[in-house]
């Protein structure tokens, strides 16, 4: 039975093809009008203030007729069909629904050279079996049909004649409306007959088409999709962008564009099918075919977001304590939506998870994901990855706070990599700027390494001293307190003190404690301060007696 048909007598006013730029470094076009059926060509130049964008001439005149073309223009690679006229058709079986495309089509076969044909294409949609297919032919191009219904599969998105329904054509600013009666009509047949089949009703299978697909392709394949899966919700709106950006979204979900054994794509996908196919509901198919634990708030994750069981199941791979399964999968997903963190949730962070979990256990995995930010969580991974075999064994057999795992994997990565240097200063300079007082202790590195920790400890770039300590060109002085914790970095150049600094370089001057006794210590050690980082009184200083300062040894 006939149930719908529309014909398009138009689908643009002129046809293109890119030929390049020419040597005058023009873009060149050549084009093909409707209107008189004459071919011409045109070079183009770059758009006033579009930063180097060389026009694509979507409003131009065509010289033969005089046509203005403006913005109805399809352009079309050498050898590829491009329609001109269409018909659509909408026929209802008794257990069959099918949409019909015959197309008269225009090609570029050479320069200023074009070739008519005729294409056709059938949208199968077979209820009894829950399933759907997309052929080509058997006018012209005969292929074998393509199977749909698996969200994972795009061939048809890429291979359909009706991707030309989109903004340029002129069907869809005229016939809008019948283009979505038509649509309607599809929709509305498949689900009925569907709910027939079944016995109970199910949800809307209407989607938004965006703008990439044109008009129909996103819903009919969204149509297939919940013919297989008539339980499952709608496909996301991810999927109204182009096949690049779907992609990019299954990565961000841990899902895969590739047949894997270890994904949920195209194989495991086809499993779950093959469960809804034997009556079995979408997310009881997904909790048996992934092995997860069938309890309700499992069910109501997948229920409101199926694309993310493969995150759902490496938690609990993770976790075998529920409730800590459930909060990594929160976490995660609060991870890999927050628009502040660039990272792309993959394999690589759950093998992390693993090789920490021993260390502190379920909960301690689950706080660093919870706590990403904080615990710099993906450089943690990184810097994981980049330790020797010497640092792994270290952390597995230390008891590293959690808290303190970043900064201690970061400490132990730059020394593995760091090229060591001993230091020769003169004795007479090491008496003479090592001191002890009742509060401080001010003593000079022996080597690069101490310089190293003493920047990572202060946050601050004193490590890059170690030539210039090397050469007696410079000296640090590291200053710590009674309880051997570094509180002050001196940088001295002859008989100078030229730079003094606390923690993340803050001038030693926001501290009047430390910047007395930096003062103190500069005219015992007779050193002249040339530097802002420290602020000087009025009134002269006291020295130090003998009772509160005390040379250390050489």
């Amino acid at each position: 039975m006939l149930l719908a048909v529309l014909e398009i007598p138009q689908m643009f006013t002129a046809y293109a093809e890119d030929l390049q730029h020419l040597n005058t470094g023009l873009h060149h076009y050549q084009y093909y009008c409707e209107q008189c059926d004459q071919l011409f060509a045109s070079a183009w130049g770059i758009s006033p203030g579009s930063m180097g964008r060389y026009e694509r001439g979507g409003h131009f005149v065509c010289p033969h007729c005089g046509q203005s073309h403006h913005g109805n223009v399809a352009y079309i690679k050498r050898e590829a069909a491009a329609p001109s006229k269409m018909r659509l058709a909408v026929k209802e079986y008794k257990n069959v629904v099918t949409l019909e495309v015959v197309s008269e089509t225009v090609e570029f076969r050479d320069y200023l050279r074009i070739w008519r044909g005729t294409r056709k294409e059938v949208f199968r949609f077979i209820i009894s079996e829950q399933s759907a297919s997309f052929s080509v032919g058997p006018i012209r191009g005969a292929k074998e049909p393509i199977e749909l219904g698996n969200p994972f599969k795009l061939e048809m998105l890429k291979e359909s004649i009706l991707w030309f329904f989109h903004l340029n054509s002129l069907a869809n600013s005229k016939k809008r409306t019948d283009l979505s009666n038509l649509l309607k009509v599809l929709r509305e047949t498949v689900h009925r007959k569907l709910e027939k089949y079944l016995g109970h009703k199910i949800t809307s299978m209407f989607v938004h088409p965006g703008q990439f697909h044109g008009t129909f392709l996103l819903p009919i394949f969204n149509i297939a999709y919940r013919l297989s899966c008539p339980d499952a919700p709608n496909l996301p709106v991810e999927y109204r962008d182009n096949p690049k950006e779907i992609q990019s979204y299954w990565k961000r979900k841990m899902l895969s564009n590739v047949l894997s054994s270890e994904k949920f794509s195209i194989g495991l996908m086809d499993r779950v099918i093959a469960l809804t196919r034997r009556k079995k509901d979408f997310v009881t198919a997904i909790i048996k075919t992934k092995s997860l634990p069938d309890r309700p708030m499992v069910r109501r994750t997948l229920r409101e977001d199926p694309f993310s069981v493969n995150i759902l199941a490496e938690a609990f791979d993770l976790c075998v304590n529920y409730d800590y399964a459930i909060r990594m999968y929160e976490g995660i997903k609060e991870l890999a939506n927050d628009t502040r963190v660039r990272w792309t949730v993959n394999d690589d962070l759950f093998q992390f998870l693993r090789e920490m979990r021993p260390l502190y256990g379920e909960i301690g995995v689950v706080r660093l994901v919870e706590g990403y930010m904080e615990s710099q969580l993906w450089d943690c991974v990184t810097l994981f990855q980049q330790l020797n075999e010497e640092n792994i064994e270290t952390l597995k057999s230390e008891t590293i706070r959690l808290r303190d795992l970043h900064d201690w994997m970061s400490l132990r990565h730059k020394k593995q990599t760091h090229k060591n240097l001993k230091f020769n200063v003169p004795d007479h300079i090491i008496k003479r700027l090592s001191m002890q007082t009742d509060r401080l202790k001010f003593f000079m590195p022996k080597e690069s390494l101490e310089l190293l920790e003493a920047g990572h400890s202060l946050h601050n770039c004193v490590a890059s001293y170690g030539q210039a300590m090397k050469d007696n060109s410079k000296w640090i002085v590291l200053v710590a307190d009674d309880k051997g914790k570094l509180a002050v970095c001196l940088e001295i150049k002859g008989n100078e003190l030229i730079q003094a600094k606390t923690n993340s370089n803050k001038a030693i001057s926001g501290d009047k404690e430390l910047n007395s006794a930096v003062i103190a210590w500069a005219k015992e050690a007779n050193l002249e301060i040339n530097t802002p980082d420290i602020k000087l009184k009025d009134k002269k200083e006291p020295k130090m007696g003998c009772s509160s300062m005390i040379y250390m040894p050489a």
